[in-house]
């Protein structure tokens, strides 16, 4: 499956940075992410994943969560042999992104080469616990029709208060609302792992987490944070910002953090 994928490049970047998006959208999203950082000399290798967005696939549906770990580790390995394997390499994921990219560090056999991992509210625990019986309805429908897509129930007011982003997000024709069945069972696996295997989580860590999230549990992802080995770990915490934190009117206050966070894990005056 050749997925649908964008560079933002700069000349000589001190880092490079393979950024993952999040549920029903896709990496155009994050274009003014890329450009904070192009401008910092960050280039960011990016693209859309399986379903999403300008991708191939069922819109809203996987058939194992492994689909989009194989996306990324793809965009990682294209980063990392840039310029002969001398590029710094970071992974950054939002929401959806984030447990991908979490997932994608835990089973990574190469992930100590990575100079750290940054996650924005990050999809670890639903704000909103699922019923018992939706879980096992769920369970019944994956087996009969796992294609079957229902709506993903997220408002624009929910991701930002930014008015402005609020429309651009309803209005966005590589948007979809919808997820399947069996995309709904296996994330919630996903998350399960994620938090079996915290200890493989040892490289530098940056968690920047929505303070008023509608839709992640942002106490459940600070408690995941606390039970991470890394000795090199923070955790942010924005109050009264909403899950999106790099598309909230604070944006710039938010990318400054990430980009301060980067600079500081890469070797100075080195360009490549």
């Amino acid at each position: 499956m050749k997925l649908f994928r964008h560079n933002w490049k700069v000349e000589e970047p001190r880092a490079t940075v393979v950024l993952i998006h999040g549920t029903g959208e896709h990496h155009g999203r994050y274009a003014h992410v890329a450009s904070f950082l192009n401008e910092h000399g960050i280039e960011v290798v990016s693209g859309d994943l399986p379903g999403w967005g300008r991708s191939p696939g069922l819109k809203g549906h996987i058939d194992r969560f492994e689909q989009y770990l194989d996306a990324v580790e793809g965009w990682v390995e294209e980063a990392r042999t840039a310029n002969n394997g001398r590029r710094t390499v970071f992974v950054l994921g939002h929401s959806l992104g984030g447990l991908v990219a979490t997932r994608f560090v835990q089973q990574y056999k190469e992930r100590h080469a990575l100079a750290g991992l940054i996650l924005s509210s990050p999809c670890l625990e639903l704000k909103i616990p699922v019923p018992e019986w939706k879980k096992q309805l769920a369970s019944v429908m994956d087996r009969i029709w796992p294609t079957l897509r229902l709506p993903n129930e997220i408002e624009p007011f929910m991701v930002t208060r930014d008015p402005d982003v609020q429309e651009q997000y309803r209005t966005d024709p590589y948007n979809y609302a919808k997820v399947s069945v069996r995309w709904f069972r296996e994330l919630h696996r996903a998350m399960q792992e994620a938090w079996k295997e915290r200890e493989q989580l040892d490289i530098p860590l940056l968690v920047l987490q929505a303070g008023d999230d509608c839709l992640i549990n942002a106490a459940a992802v600070e408690r995941f944070v606390s039970g991470v080995p890394s000795p090199d770990v923070r955790f942010v915490s924005f109050p009264g910002l909403h899950h999106e934190v790099m598309n909230e009117p604070e944006r710039e206050e938010v990318l400054e953090q990430v980009v301060n966070w980067i600079e500081q894990r890469t070797p100075s005056n080195v360009t490549y």
